[in-house]
């Protein structure tokens, strides 16, 4: 979609765009297009994530920071972003003294007064990780499905191979050595074409020092290299030039073989990225290794966090099972760093696992007399049982705060953390798992208070528990006897006051509760399953209402009725939905169905599929609560939307500079995408001056209604 001219001058416009990427929380650039795409501004998370420092990024080619790209895609962005097209791609990007990093770049192109591209804010995050973990995760998922099916160790090497190849595909074809009992190196290989390699060889002097070494070994000439001459001609017949070899070492770090990776390009610059990666694979690898030698290993493994080398939650679940069936009664606490997630972002996840295992060890070496075990929670936390009828918990926040003084040492780092703690007693009338799950309830409450601090299970904090499941208990039976009504609030035509449609909100009073707030009530009936209800019975409620006004000849307004993700990629959505709309006679052009704003971002081609059917039916959609996030702007060019609704928050501060920037930018992108813009929240007569002025034509507010019974509505409808 093309972006048109704002009418500002440049600085303003380029002001604004600074504005618009400070508000987005993400790193950015804004690079002048029209000279040689020279970068004019960064934050500094974007310095953060290329190490550069400003002085180093200002006034360069941006394309100049993207690697191994090619040229066509190169060209192919400049290309669309000097037509005015937002980009969303996923690159390989540059940094200084640095390991190249796949970003996730949004471009958005801005226009000047003479309708050509001027400057470009581009959107980025380091989403190497994620890439990778996602990457990870599947091979351990199909390492997991082989060892399931009793698969063959071959079927499982050839399981590592191919998904090496193809997460790098075209860059590296990969081998696998495994040592054998006698001396030689088993061979595995995914590539088809490598039926001509042996599937053994020596392990010669070179392949001893891989297997010797701490870090990978990378070799520029393969020639040079005392590898087998069929090894060389496999790295030949792939066009593999370089080699990169990577010792294998169990868990006990015993080495048990070495990965041969034959590279398109020069990766000696990379060799912490694969260490870690292939640590991890190593894992896999030592995993299928151990479980072809001994079930009663892999058992082991499975009570075994294999990042940590800690107990894992099965483990600590069957001991303490264990304990309690023998009588014994004790605490549980669940204990998380609160700088964990920002420890994992800033150094990646071996920092985050390593600094549970640090804790792990100084809390290990200064437990009670009383008998405790610690084993891995979560991703972020660990979990600790007390063996004992009546701890003295002030001695365990005096533990705490001792055991986090001094900093961990992480890869050279000094990392300081504050912990969050919750705590739940165990004994004859509360389960183990009750127990656990009473601890976890506690810690977040600890997670919302500054510092740290410690939180124990209360009745209290039950209560919370038991409201949500108070309101599940009633809200079938709400659905049932339809105590849950339709109050309308009206939007109106900012030029002129009048109605212009209106939306309806689900109300819910209840005989025995009473009113019940729709934050409550909602997301209880999404985490049942039963949201899905809820949207049909406010639909229909709404065109039984506009039935009845049809039938009287009285005027009809268009009514929003708001739907869920779940009820909006449920099958039969858009059928059913029809025939509701046939069965009270009225036409779909009536009906506007309002999503949120991340719509697209769940399933992108079934949502465009669907919108596009409600469209071909003649419905109208909404985007409702828009603004609490740019990551779906590149969605939201490509699907048909009728209606833009700005989020209440932007119109509250829309008096702030910066605010009044982003409104601006998001009406002009309403008007440029064809849509709506509605501004939702309105309270006062100032806000609706800026918005007319900022081009914007519908709004929604106290200012001018509250959301009212249908009755009343009809009056002044009739008026």
């Amino acid at each position: 979609m093309v972006t048109k001219s704002l009418d500002i001058d440049n600085d303003v416009l380029l002001n604004s765009i600074r504005k618009l990427g400070d508000n987005s929380k993400e790193s950015y650039v804004i690079f002048d297009a029209t000279n040689h795409h020279y970068i004019l501004e960064c934050n500094d998370s974007f310095c953060s994530l290329t190490n550069a420092s400003r002085s180093q990024i200002l006034k360069t080619n941006y394309f100049s920071w993207l690697s191994d790209e090619k040229k066509t895609t190169i060209e192919m962005i400049k290309e669309k972003i000097h037509n005015g097209i937002i980009v969303q791609a996923k690159l390989h990007h540059k940094g200084i003294d640095k390991p190249q990093f796949w970003a996730e770049i949004q471009a958005l192109p801005f226009r000047n007064d003479a309708n050509v591209t001027q400057f470009v804010l581009v959107l980025m995050k380091d989403v190497t990780y994620y890439h990778t973990e996602d990457f990870l995760m599947r091979l351990e998922n199909d390492m997991y499905k082989a060892i399931e099916r009793d698969s063959s160790f071959e079927q499982k090497m050839q399981i590592i191979c191919r998904g090496l190849d193809e997460f790098f595909m075209p860059n590296i074809s990969s081998m696998v050595l495994i040592k054998t009992e006698s001396s030689l190196l088993q061979v595995f290989t995914g590539d088809c074409r490598s039926k001509d390699v042996p599937r053994c060889c020596e392990s010669n002097d070179f392949f001893t020092k891989v297997m010797q070494s701490e870090i990978p070994i990378f070799i520029e000439n393969l020639d040079e290299a005392n590898i087998p001459d069929k090894h060389k001609q496999f790295a030949a017949l792939s066009q593999k030039p370089y080699g990169l070899f990577i010792p294998i070492r169990n868990q006990q770090r015993q080495v048990i073989g070495l990965f041969s990776i034959y590279c398109q390009n020069a990766y000696n610059d990379q060799t912490t990225f694969f260490k870690n990666m292939f640590r991890k694979i190593s894992a896999l690898v030592a995993l299928a290794f151990t479980y072809a030698r001994t079930q009663k290993k892999i058992w082991d493994l499975a009570y075994t966090d294999i990042t940590t080398g800690l107990p894992n939650r099965h483990s600590f679940v069957n001991i303490l099972e264990k304990e309690a069936e023998r009588g014994q009664s004790g605490y549980i606490k669940i204990l998380k760093p609160s700088e964990f997630h920002q420890v994992v972002e800033l150094y990646g996840r071996e920092f985050g696992d390593e600094l549970l295992r640090q804790l792990a060890k100084r809390l290990e070496q200064d437990k009670p007399e009383n008998h405790e075990y610690i084993a891995r929670f979560t991703s972020s936390s660990l979990i600790l049982s007390t063996i004992t009828f009546n701890e003295n918990l002030n001695d365990y926040e005096i533990r705490i705060k001792e055991t986090i003084r001094q900093p961990f040492i992480i890869g050279g780092k000094q990392i300081y953390i504050t912990m969050k703690t919750g705590i739940a007693s165990y004994k004859d009338d509360i389960k183990v798992n009750d127990a656990i799950r009473f601890a976890d309830n506690a810690l977040s409450f600890a997670t919302d208070k500054p510092g740290t601090h410690t939180e124990i299970f209360t009745t209290e904090k039950n209560d919370v528990l038991l409201q949500k499941m108070t309101v599940l208990n009633h809200l079938s039976q709400a659905i049932k006897n339809k105590e849950i009504t339709v109050h309308l609030q009206p939007k109106v035509d900012l030029r002129n006051g009048e109605i212009q449609s209106i939306e309806a909100l689900a109300r819910w009073v209840s005989p025995k509760l009473g009113f019940v707030s729709p934050a409550i009530f909602i997301p209880v009936a999404e985490s049942a399953g039963k949201v899905r209800e809820i949207d049909v019975l406010v639909l229909e409620t709404v065109l039984s209402w506009l039935a009845e006004r049809q039938r009287l000849g009285k005027k009809l307004v268009k009514i929003a009725v708001n739907i869920s993700p779940d009820h909006f990629y449920y099958t039969h959505f858009v059928q059913d939905t029809l025939k509701l709309v046939r069965k009270y006679n009225i036409d779909p052009s009536n009906i506007i169905l309002e999503v949120t704003e991340n719509i697209g971002l769940v399933d992108f081609q079934s949502a465009y599929k669907i919108i596009q059917e409600l469209k071909s039916h003649g419905f109208k959609t909404s985007v409702d609560d828009f603004g609490t996030g740019f990551s779906s702007l590149s969605y939201l060019q490509q699907l048909p939307f009728t209606e833009l609704k700005i989020d209440r928050s932007f119109i509250n501060a829309i008096e702030d500079a910066a605010t009044l920037a982003i409104v601006r930018s998001i009406i002009q992108l309403a008007l440029n995408l064809g849509m709506t813009s509605v501004a939702e929240g309105i309270e006062t007569e100032e806000q609706v001056e800026i918005l007319r002025a900022l081009g914007c034509t519908v709004g929604q507010g106290y200012f001018y209604f509250k959301p009212m019974p249908m009755e009343q509505l009809d009056k002044i409808l009739d008026q």
